[in-house]
């Protein structure tokens, strides 16, 4: 039987601002979960933005669990000046070489430190060694269509059980709260948990307290 995504099973803590979109779930309970998660983001909303929100985030969740996505959430925020800022997490499990953390760390590291436009930087995670990636659209010259810029934080974590990488993705459109972000993702991955699946029922042990440290200035 051919490995997929499944053969891992991930736990993370998300803090507080983020809501876990309800993946995985059978089709009899989703849309309740799905409405659970509108009112929490609408508490004071009217119907129709919580009918609208139950809408769209049923379809990503649909589409999400289809594309094999381990763990999704949405992260809403006040900033200083009232506005909104926003960003979207998504955990994947990728197949690879089934070499030595440290060894598949390594790999990554240096792949990813020849593309263009993105900042690369080791960190040392509870479950292991892990590669840190920020990198962002630019926009040059003139176009047809307005681009859509955002900036995304990645976490590539190779997983205890050989042969797989975890991949902690935070895209954001809010530039000027890159800072905060990607700290919510180290943090996050300090909490990161992962066994193979059969033993997702079994309580997880707790991850020895991490040195969170600051990447990237």
């Amino acid at each position: 039987m051919a490995l997929s995504p499944q053969s891992v099973s991930i736990a993370v803590d998300t803090p507080e601002g983020f809501h876990d979109l309800p993946l995985h779930l059978p089709a009899d309970v989703l849309d309740a979960a799905v409405w659970e998660l509108a009112e929490t983001i609408w508490p004071g909303g009217t119907e129709f933005q919580r009918e609208t929100t139950a809408i769209v985030y049923s379809d990503l969740t649909t589409a999400l669990t289809a594309d094999d996505v381990l763990h999704a959430a949405v992260a809403l925020y006040e900033t200083e000046d009232g506005a909104a800022s926003t960003a979207h997490l998504l955990v994947r499990a990728q197949a690879v070489e089934p070499e030595a953390p440290g060894v598949v760390a390594a790999s990554f590291q240096e792949t990813l430190s020849f593309e263009e436009h993105r900042n690369v930087a080791r960190v040392d995670l509870p479950c292991g060694p892990a590669v840190l990636s920020l990198r962002a659209t630019e926009t040059e010259g003139e176009a047809v269509l307005p681009a859509l810029e955002f900036a995304q934080v990645e976490l590539y974590v190779p997983a205890p059980v050989r042969g797989w990488l975890i991949v902690l993705a935070l895209t954001t459109p809010c530039f000027a709260d890159l800072p905060r972000y990607t700290g919510i993702l180290r943090q996050i991955g300090e909490s990161l948990v992962v066994r193979p699946a059969e033993q997702a029922d079994e309580p997880p042990k707790t991850p020895a307290a991490g040195d969170v440290r600051a990447v990237f200035g």
